[in-house]
């Protein structure tokens, strides 16, 4: 009697226990998800830290660089209040403990503002009036790890642009261009379009860098990243450019013709998947066919070329328009053979 009156409650406080177990683990994995969401950086914060909005996270520094960073912090505090860079410097560092904390724990933006600390004394002659390359050459190799390591620091990578700028355009291109696309950075677009065009002559590609920082405040999602200033230089800069390939456009081949012609227009004219832009694609496609183009597709090329003429006429820039008549010019050419090839 007693094993029956204990047993039932019990088994129902088991069955009880066993359902809010169960319960447990099938919420589990939702849980879980929602832990690891709130623990993952959402893609703006990625963003910021990698533009060094939020102090960027921490990377690993050589030893020696970090001794030297940590030497200039120290020695720009002891500097003679008459030295004409104590003011910009020490306003860098206003907290010295709190830096040489920061630089110890490898802090990317601390490394940051203590390599344009020394990039600026560098360039000043340092406080004994002498230029301070070892200043210089540190700035550079923090700059380095910071943008080509994991950290991916964008302004670090704008720096290394302005850096080999003078000295080794490919590699100045090569941080402006990734500075410019992975930022967005304003400054670096229209920098990586100015040497395009000053180092290559690719004046595609020019119009191409040189418009996205121009436009860069017309979309809502990037409008953060363009300043005014930058914007007026770089739109000022594209007509420019444009005007001076519309006068040279006859000196100009094929490929360049046809590379101009889709930046040609600050606008973004034809529009992705627009009627103009379908004329153009299959035009282009017709035209870079080397087995199939023969004088009835170079015909079609044409017929193309000049519907897109009409009906985008009012559309277009004055520059496509020259550039989409030098384009049906020469194609007449390359039956002869007398045109440069795609």
């Amino acid at each position: 009697f007693f094993f029956f009156v204990f047993w039932f409650p019990f088994r129902k406080l088991l069955q009880t226990m066993k359902s809010i177990i169960m319960g447990i683990i099938h919420l589990l994995p939702a849980v879980l998800l929602i832990i690891l969401l709130l623990a993952e950086p959402t893609h703006a914060q990625q963003q910021q830290r990698r533009q060094g909005g939020d102090g960027g996270g921490n990377v690993e520094i050589p030893a020696e660089l970090l001794a030297k960073a940590l030497n200039h912090v120290v020695s720009q505090q002891s500097t003679p209040a008459s030295a004409s860079t104590t003011t910009a410097s020490t306003s860098a560092f206003p907290d010295v403990e709190a830096t040489i904390e920061s630089l110890q724990s490898g802090s990317v933006d601390a490394l940051y503002r203590v390599a344009n600390s020394m990039n600026r004394a560098a360039a000043s002659g340092g406080a004994d009036g002498n230029n301070n390359n070892d200043d210089k050459l540190t700035s550079i190799q923090i700059y380095h790890v910071l943008a080509d390591g994991a950290s991916a620091h964008i302004p670090s990578m704008v720096q290394l642009g302005f850096t080999y700028a003078d000295v080794d355009k490919t590699r100045a291109i090569q941080y402006f261009t990734q500075a410019g696309e992975d930022g967005p950075h304003q400054t670096a677009l229209y920098n990586a379009g100015r040497l395009l065009l000053e180092d290559r002559n690719d004046y595609g590609k020019a119009l191409a860098y040189i418009r996205s920082a121009a436009t860069l405040g017309d979309d809502r999602h990037t409008a953060m990243y363009a300043k005014p200033q930058m914007t007026n230089l770089a739109t000022k800069a594209y007509s420019d450019l444009s005007q001076m390939i519309s006068d040279s456009v006859h000196g100009l081949s094929l490929q360049q013709l046809v590379d101009i012609f889709p930046y040609g227009s600050i606008h973004n004219f034809p529009k992705e998947k627009s009627r103009e832009d379908k004329l153009w694609d299959g035009a282009m496609k017709r035209l870079s066919d080397d087995k199939k183009r023969n004088d009835e597709a170079l015909e079609n090329v044409r017929k193309d070329l000049k519907k897109l003429l009409d009906v985008g006429h009012d559309k277009m820039s004055d520059l496509q328009r020259v550039v989409l008549v030098a384009i049906v010019g020469e194609t007449y050419k390359l039956g002869t053979g007398t045109a440069d090839e795609l």
